[in-house]
């Protein structure tokens, strides 16, 4: 699970989980005092809720009960049990039992704190009354009085309910009746336009006689056309001049006959005389005259006739041409009449068509509109019985006849004070453990090494607590220790806390340490060059003065190094590790804050040993170092000084 986690994800959880140990070692440093204030404050509430208990005007307790069984009856819907309790929570519940019960005003005002009532879940129709006074006979009567002015409430929001109800639907009837009469104008105006009193079979009769005066039509339509057919045929046969020759058909009829006459007398004379005979001769020069009369006569007509029968025909043809005519007359003043019949009985059936469904809607409405009046009339009947039953719906199953004390010294009071005193120690402990984080002090080493950033070696004692040869293993340990340790210390920077005195013995402890680990060891410290005086036989490299295993680099400002002194440290040291495996650079006091000093300084080490003083170094501080060494990047390791004799053994255990 750890190893899905980002390395800024695990120093979150480090720094949590050291905020938790820091946290708990704080409340259990204090944990003495939260005792003491949990009991003193459990006593001070205890005795305060006794006396409190014991004059208190809701000592007594009267319990009632309520039943509420309304009588349901079709389509009057009853109240629910929780639309009850909030009907029977209502103020003016205050005046009715004032009125029942003869109180003070003070008392009327605390009236809604001394009447409680409770909806029970099984049955949800059962309501618990509970009045508390400071006497039992008042508990008593104001419990009863609480009941019968629910009861009384119930009753009066009840009745105005059901009279509300009424109220509307009478409005709903009179607004039924309207409607009512709104239609029945409506159908008397529908049967007017319709003009029968059963337009439905009507408008199937009428559709019938439609039908059969179409096919009437299309029959009288196709004899009228045949007419038509035979008027064109008739008047192609008479012809363009047929009625010209007609006209003058006598004249001709005439010449014709005369001709056929003399045709007749000149074949008789034919029989007796030859051509040549005068008598021959002068009927044939007649007939000849007539003969060229009848053509000229034709000619006048544009016509040429060869037979007379050709004339009769023409006659017969024209004759017939009349009749035709005659009786297509009489067939397109038939076919008028009957479309002007069909176009009126069509009109009546259009009128009936949209009138039917209207009629039809206005039936459904009438439908619809009489079930809803006597719905209407059915709920106002059963409101009445309704409103006869309002007085027995909620009822007092029995009157209460005794209440319950409320003993001062009981085990509800002790438990309200402890609960009381676990808060006031649980703000204490918030208030001391932010006030510990803020402006408290470096308890121990595990806090010292509980973000993750240093390695702890150990703990000093206090001088004194211990004999001197524990004090020595003590120290041997610690030493040990830090020879041990895998980090880079060729150079590093021993940056003591404030409160953190130098130690002697423990410096012996280190050097019989480093000696026994086959390595050698140089102190060198950062002076300022005013308060320095080189030491007799001292040795001087480029800047630092030497003498034996100790060293001295003085520096002109105090708060920051110049380019120069810098690279003069950077070489100082180069030249010292030639010469020892592990150099401890130290820092005077009065530079621990000097502006860039601390990190040029860091820019020269390879790691930090941190002297921290147990219950004297203050953790702002030492927050403040470390995220200064941390932005370096250099390792740290830390030695926590001023420790008890018992952390100091505890630590000395742990680090074997």
């Amino acid at each position: 699970m750890d190893e899905e986690l980002t390395e800024a994800e695990r120093e979150q959880l480090r720094k949590l989980a050291a905020l938790q140990k820091i946290a708990w070692g704080i409340l259990c440093k204090w944990s003495w005092l939260m005792l003491i204030i949990f009991a003193v404050v459990a006593a001070l509430f205890s005795v305060i809720l006794v006396i409190r208990s014991a004059n208190s005007v809701h000592r007594f307790d009267a319990t009632t009960r309520l039943i509420y069984s309304p009588r349901h009856v079709a389509k009057v819907e009853s109240l629910g049990d929780k639309q009850l309790m909030t009907v029977l929570d209502r103020r003016s519940l205050k005046r009715r039992v004032a009125q029942k019960v003869p109180m003070s005003l003070a008392e009327a005002e605390c009236l809604g704190v001394d009447l409680e009532i409770s909806q029970e879940k099984k049955p949800s129709n059962l309501f618990t009354l509970v009045a508390h006074s400071s006497t039992w006979v008042g508990a008593v009567k104001k419990v009863n009085a609480y009941a019968e002015a629910l009861i009384d409430e119930y009753i009066a929001y009840r009745t105005q309910d059901l009279d509300n109800w009424r109220e509307s639907m009478m409005l709903r009837k009179k607004h039924l009746q309207e409607q009512l009469a709104e239609l029945d104008s409506e159908e008397s105006i529908a049967k007017g336009r319709a003009g029968v009193a059963s337009p439905a079979e009507t408008l199937t009769s009428l559709n019938l006689l439609i039908s059969d005066q179409r096919r009437n039509l299309s029959v009288l339509n196709v004899e009228l056309t045949n007419e038509q057919v035979r008027k064109k045929r008739l008047e192609e046969t008479i012809g363009e001049n047929g009625a010209k020759i007609v006209g003058s058909a006598e004249s001709v009829r005439k010449l014709v006959e005369d001709i056929a006459t003399l045709d007749k007398e000149i074949a008789q004379l034919r029989e007796v005389y030859t051509d040549k005979n005068p008598k021959v001769r002068g009927k044939l020069d007649e007939r000849q005259n007539m003969a060229e009369t009848l053509s000229q006569t034709l000619r006048e007509h544009g016509v040429e006739l060869d037979e007379f029968g050709d004339m009769a025909k023409i006659e017969k043809a024209i004759a017939e041409l009349e009749e035709v005519k005659l009786k297509i007359e009489v067939l397109g003043q038939n076919v008028r009449a009957l479309e002007a019949e069909i176009k009126v009985n069509e009109e009546k059936s259009e009128t009936l068509t949209e009138i039917i469904p209207a009629m039809e809607r206005l039936r459904v409405r009438r439908s619809d509109l009489d079930k809803s009046m006597r719905d209407l009339e059915e709920q106002l009947e059963n409101l009445s019985f309704a409103q006869m039953s309002i007085g027995n719906d909620l009822r007092q199953i029995e009157k209460a006849g005794g209440a319950g004390d409320d003993r001062p010294i009981s085990l509800k009071n002790f438990i309200f004070a402890a609960g009381g005193a676990l808060v006031c120690v649980f703000v204490f402990a918030m208030w001391a453990l932010a006030l510990e984080l803020m402006l408290g002090k470096v308890l121990g080493t595990q806090e010292l090494g509980a973000y993750g950033d240093v390695e702890v070696l150990g703990a000093l004692p206090k001088p004194g607590v211990m004999d001197e040869k524990e004090e020595s293993d003590v120290m041997g340990v610690v030493a040990l220790n830090f020879c041990n340790s895998e980090l880079p210390r060729a150079v590093s920077l021993v940056y003591r806390m404030p409160g953190v005195a130098t130690n002697k013995k423990f410096r012996d402890a280190l050097d019989w340490s480093l000696s026994m680990a086959g390595q050698r060891w140089f102190s060198l410290e950062i002076v300022p060059s005013s308060d320095f005086t080189p030491p007799e036989d001292a040795e001087t490299l480029i800047c630092t003065v030497r003498k034996g295993s100790r060293g001295w680099f003085p520096i002109e400002n105090r708060y920051s190094l110049a380019p120069t002194e810098l690279q003069m440290l950077q070489v100082d040291i180069a030249q010292l590790k030639e010469q020892a495996d592990v150099i401890f650079l130290f820092i005077p006091e009065g530079m621990r804050r000097g502006g860039s000093f601390f990190s040029q300084v860091l820019s020269v080490c390879d790691s930090v040993l941190l002297l921290v003083e147990a219950g004297v170094t203050p953790r702002s501080w030492l927050s403040y170092v470390k995220r200064r060494i941390v932005s370096a990047e250099r390792p740290m390791l830390g030695i926590v000084t001023g420790a008890s004799a018992k952390a100091a053994r505890k630590e000395m255990e742990a680090q074997k």
